[in-house]
């Protein structure tokens, strides 16, 4: 029957293999020190912050995004049961980490062109709010940029603190004092399996966050606020640093097959790729607008021919039965973008020619 046999995956995560591993894995085994703020993971922490251009200290690691997503919201140390303005058109971890904080969830609009909640958006918004307004979270659509340097205006303006849900953009990020959160998850462009990186410039919130990842525990073995267990594991860093060896040439394979998604969505009609897809940066996902409402029957279409597919952000947020009660604005573009976008397959290792065959079968799902 078609769409038993799955010809093209969506996605198939590449990470360090084991040879590349084992130098570092040899180090563990003589340090015989796993977790705890080990030497592997201070040596990937300040890779990291070579990677970036900032100072040891300003980027700090952590288990996964939701976790660091957490902290860096207790962090801010906002009311707790006030609101956090976000997108809807995010992935579930992102009001997932805002109730973690002892938040609530208050869900706006996202621009049409840039699939993102803007500044001016959000302060437009602030005098409708149903309740105080503690936390911002923007959101990075499919790794695109965010303008950091906006969002500090905002909050110098109106006093409310920002993080910035950086998930996919590990290729896009710039680190401003708003303490910005990216996914290290095995489906990101740059993956370790779990992790995540909090960055700030603002080093007194990057060591606020490492503190509250270790219990709350501070100098002196004293708990100065209510933390959880959210560490990195040497393993998890011995990964990263394996990941950061091999970085320059992944990059250039996404840039390869970034390249090859453009030129053969370059000239069909109705399509248009995600905002800043192939401008400069790389993600580990490929999105298309469709132009219509037709995400489901496009999906449908395409499994039946071999070809995975996803709705990677679902219909939206507020669409999920646990976060439906929240309060909203009107969300007419979240809800048009979820109902045209779809994510296509994405990976190394994918050719050029089922890149083609991907193109010519969503031109002939929407051809009818």
């Amino acid at each position: 029957m078609p769409g038993d046999t799955l010809t093209i995956p969506l996605m198939r995560p590449r990470l360090p293999d084991a040879e590349a591993l084992l130098p570092y894995l040899r180090e563990i085994d003589r340090a015989r020190w796993y977790t705890n703020f080990g030497q592997l993971l201070d040596r990937f922490e300040r890779r990291l912050a070579e990677t970036f251009r900032v100072e040891v200290g300003q980027i700090t690691c952590v288990a996964n995004g939701t976790l660091g997503l957490t902290l860096a919201l207790k962090a801010l140390e906002p009311a707790p049961g006030a609101l956090c303005a976000m997108p809807s058109w995010t992935f579930a971890a992102t009001p997932g980490a805002a109730c973690a904080a002892g938040l609530v969830p208050w869900f706006l609009d996202v621009d049409e062109g840039t699939w993102a909640l803007e500044p001016r958006a959000l302060k437009a918004r602030l005098r409708e709010a149903p309740g105080p307004v503690a936390a911002v979270v923007p959101v990075s659509p499919f790794g695109a940029p965010v303008d950091v340097a906006a969002w500090q205006a905002l909050s110098e303006e109106t006093g409310l603190p920002v993080a910035i849900d950086a998930a996919a953009a590990f290729d896009s990020l710039s680190i401003g004092r708003s303490p910005a959160v990216v996914s290290l998850h095995a489906t990101k462009v740059f993956g370790i399996g779990e992790g995540a990186m909090v960055a700030s410039t603002d080093e007194g919130m990057t060591a606020r966050v490492r503190r509250l990842s270790n219990y709350g525990f501070g100098k002196g073995a004293q708990v100065a606020a209510p933390g959880i267990n959210a560490k990195m594991s040497e393993y998890a860093a011995a990964v990263g640093l394996a990941a950061l060896d091999a970085w320059p040439a992944m990059r250039r394979t996404y840039v390869e097959l970034t390249q090859a998604y453009g030129a053969a969505f370059d000239a069909a009609e109705g399509i248009s790729m995600a905002p800043s897809f192939g401008a400069g940066r790389v993600s580990s996902t490929c999105n298309v607008d469709l132009g219509a409402p037709v995400a489901d029957e496009v999906i449908t279409r395409l499994s039946a021919r071999g070809i995975e597919t996803r709705r990677w952000w679902g219909r939206g947020c507020h669409r999920y039965p646990a976060f439906a009660d929240f309060p909203r604005t009107a969300l007419p573009v979240t809800e048009r973008l979820a109902d045209s976008i779809i994510g296509l397959p994405f990976f190394p290792g994918l050719t050029e020619p089922e890149v083609m065959q991907v193109r010519d079968a969503v031109c002939a799902a929407l051809s009818g």
